[in-house]
């Protein structure tokens, strides 16, 4: 393939291209490697989740470099479904720390090596909070529920 004929942009597609095929291809050895040594369901439910966040990076981007007939329009498409996701991602990641702390909201269990330790927040969060905090039951159940706020709040807006 010569690649002297090319224009800036073919070439930006190509190695786009590749890069979108290496995310897909790295993704999926690694999933097949959760799937194959299923041992903490709950982990590593949270841990896939995870994972199939780059995918999905990579083909809206890639979507969105390209210049075809309806392009935008899946574009905008692809574009909605990756914030919902992303926002999802993000609980589970909470979720995923908790489960490594064995943090329990509903039993009401907040490991003894962290509770009590301060949080010291920056602006703009001392805005509604005070700018230290103790880690405790409360402040944790209280970052879940901004965490699904988010959740909820970040497809629509």
């Amino acid at each position: 393939m010569d690649l002297s004929h090319l224009n800036r942009g073919q070439i930006t597609r190509m190695g786009s291209g590749f890069c979108v095929l290496l995310t897909l291809h790295f993704t999926f050895q690694l999933l097949a490697q959760h799937l194959f040594h299923w041992k903490n369901p709950k982990e590593q439910k949270a841990i896939v989740i995870i994972i199939l966040m780059a995918p999905i990076y990579a083909v809206v981007s890639f979507v969105g470099l390209l210049d075809v007939r309806g392009s935008k329009e899946f574009f905008t498409l692809l574009e909605s479904i990756k914030e919902c996701y992303e926002a999802l991602v993000i609980a589970k990641f909470l979720s995923l720390m908790y489960s490594y702390l064995n943090i329990s909201i509903s039993k009401n269990i907040v490991p003894h090596e962290i509770k009590g330790r301060e949080i010291h927040h920056s602006f703009p969060m001392t805005l509604f909070q005070p700018r230290t905090v103790k880690l405790n039951h409360r402040t944790l159940k209280l970052l879940k529920y901004w965490t699904w706020q988010f959740v909820v709040i970040r497809p629509v807006c």
